[in-house]
C-alpha cells in the first residue's frame, strides 16, 4: 500500500503469498529496461505510484482485474514484468494482449524497446530462436545444463478463444471493455497454469459484460481483486481543473473519479448521462 494515495482496492477477496517480489522486480526493470517517456526521452523504467501500487497488490493475488482513468502506465509495467520473466525465467510463456489494435501495436513496439535496452546495457544479445511481430521465443539451457525454452507473445487479441490450449504463465490484457470478459476468462483464462498472475486492466466502456464482471468482483463473486486508480495517482488538482474546463462533459470520461462515474460516462446509456450524473452527485453528497 501507498500512503497518501487513494486505497484502490474495491472488494475483500482473502490475501495469499503469490511468491512475486516487488521490490526485485522494480530492481531490475529500473537497471536494465528503458522507456520513451512523456517528452521522448530515453529513461530508465522506474516504476511510478500507480505502478507500484499494482506490484504491490501482485504480491498478494494472483488474478487482478482494474478499472482506470487514462495514461497512469500499467500496460508499460505489466509489459515490463513479463519481459523481466522472459529475460530471466524459466519455461515462462508471457502473453500481453490488446483489444484495442492500436494499443496493441504500442505494446509490440514498447517491448521490442524494452529486450533491446537490455541487450545494450548488458552488451548482450539475446539468442532468438523465433522472433515474429508477435512473438519472441528463445530456447537455452541453465547452469545445470538442462533446456528451458522462453516464450513472450505481444499483439491484438482478435477474439476470445485465443490462447486455448496453451499453458500461460503471465497473462496481462488491456482494453478488456472491448471484449467480452466473461467468454474471454472461460477461454484464455483457463490456458493460464496454476499460479499464474493475470492482469486485465482497462478504461471502461459503459454497461456491459465488463461492467456485470467488475460488480461481481466488488461483491467478491470472482476470486479477483478489483482496483481502480482514479486520476489522482498522476494528476494534480491544478491539472485536473484544467482539463475539466477544456474537455467539458467529456472530463468525466477521461478522469473518472470513481467507477461508477467511469461506467456512467462511457459507452451507451439508456439513461439521459447528464440527469444521471447529477443524481449521482446528490448520493454522493447524501452519503459523504
Amino acid at each position: 500500500m501507498i500512503p497518501d494515495y487513494p486505497n484502490p482496492l474495491q472488494n475483500s477477496e482473502p490475501y495469499v503469498d503469490t511468491g512475486f517480489k516487488a521490490a526485485a522486480y522494480e530492481a531490475f526493470m529500473a537497471d536494465n529496461l528503458t522507456i520513451i517517456d512523456k517528452d521522448t526521452r530515453e529513461v530508465p523504467l522506474i516504476a511510478n505510484p500507480p505502478q507500484q501500487s499494482l506490484n504491490y497488490f501482485m504480491q498478494y493475488y494472483y488474478d487482478l482485474v482494474i478499472l482506470k482513468a487514462r495514461k497512469l502506465g500499467f500496460s508499460s509495467d505489466a509489459l515490463g514484468i513479463a519481459t523481466t520473466k522472459f529475460l530471466t525465467g524459466r519455461n515462462e510463456k508471457c502473453v500481453s494482449m490488446s483489444f484495442d489494435a492500436s494499443a496493441s501495436d504500442k505494446q509490440l513496439m514498447r517491448a521490442k524497446h524494452y529486450i533491446r535496452s537490455y541487450e545494450i546495457k548488458n552488451n548482450i544479445k539475446v539468442p532468438m530462436k523465433y522472433n515474429s511481430k508477435s512473438e519472441m521465443v528463445w530456447e537455452a539451457t541453465d547452469e545445470n545444463g538442462r533446456p528451458f525454452v522462453n516464450t513472450l507473445r505481444v499483439g491484438t487479441a482478435r477474439n476470445t478463444s485465443f490462447g486455448r490450449g496453451d499453458d500461460i504463465t503471465f497473462l496481462h490484457l488491456t482494453e478488456v471493455s472491448l471484449s467480452d470478459v466473461i467468454a474471454l476468462l472461460a477461454g484464455v483464462g483457463e490456458a493460464c497454469v496454476r499460479g499464474a498472475h493475470k492482469i486485465l486492466e482497462t478504461t471502461a466502456d459503459g454497461f456491459n459484460t465488463y461492467k456485470q464482471f467488475w460488480d461481481a468482483t466488488c461483491r467478491n463473486e470472482t476470486g479477483f481483486a478489483a482496483l481502480f486508480y482514479s486520476p489522482l495517482w498522476e494528476y494534480d488538482e491544478a491539472y485536473l481543473a484544467a482539463k475539466e474546463k477544456a474537455l467539458g462533459k467529456l472530463f468525466p470520461q477521461e478522469y473518472p473519479n470513481s467507477p461508477e462515474m467511469a461506467f456512467l460516462t462511457s459507452g451507451d446509456t439508456y439513461f439521459d448521462q447528464d440527469a444521471m450524473r447529477w443524481y449521482l452527485r446528490q448520493m454522493e453528497l447524501e452519503y459523504a
